[in-house]
């Protein structure tokens, strides 16, 4: 179950016994391997560009935004988002489509957008995984 997981996973990070020290320390690790990963899609790993880099490549939120939590929403100039979320799923990388409905149109509409990709990292992913994305968004971005 989960809760065991997340002692489990404290227990990992954290040489503490005391349940809750392992809950927080496993929460502090998710949130930091998450940011990682989520500044690697934006700024770049290794020799990649970030999202941030690509000029067609459009941010929403911000390239820096606090509150942003291991989620990313972007759209490309001149291509519709479901066509690149179809091109990165057929990739094998998955993301989705964000439509501008009672979810997401309060943020979609004012900026007349009727659509973005979301990207979202957890953290079980790697930052392998960030590196094929940004390679495919070169690809469908250049």
């Amino acid at each position: 179950d989960v809760t065991d997981y997340l002692e489990w996973l404290g227990g990992q990070v954290s040489d503490s016994t005391d349940r809750r020290t392992r809950f927080k320390a496993a929460g502090a690790a998710i949130h930091a391997h998450e940011k990682s990963l989520t500044d690697a899609m934006i700024h770049g790993t290794g020799n990649l560009p970030g999202l941030a880099s690509m000029p067609r490549v459009q941010i929403i939120g911000g390239t820096d935004n606090p509150a942003r939590e291991g989620l990313v929403s972007i759209y490309v100039d001149g291509m519709a988002s479901a066509d690149v979320v179809t091109m990165l799923n057929e990739e094998g990388i998955r993301t989705h489509l964000r439509k501008a409905d009672h979810y997401s149109g309060n943020i979609l509409d004012p900026l007349g957008l009727d659509g973005c990709v979301r990207v979202s990292m957890c953290h079980y992913n790697s930052i392998h995984e960030v590196a094929q994305f940004l390679a495919v968004m070169k690809s469908i971005a250049d």
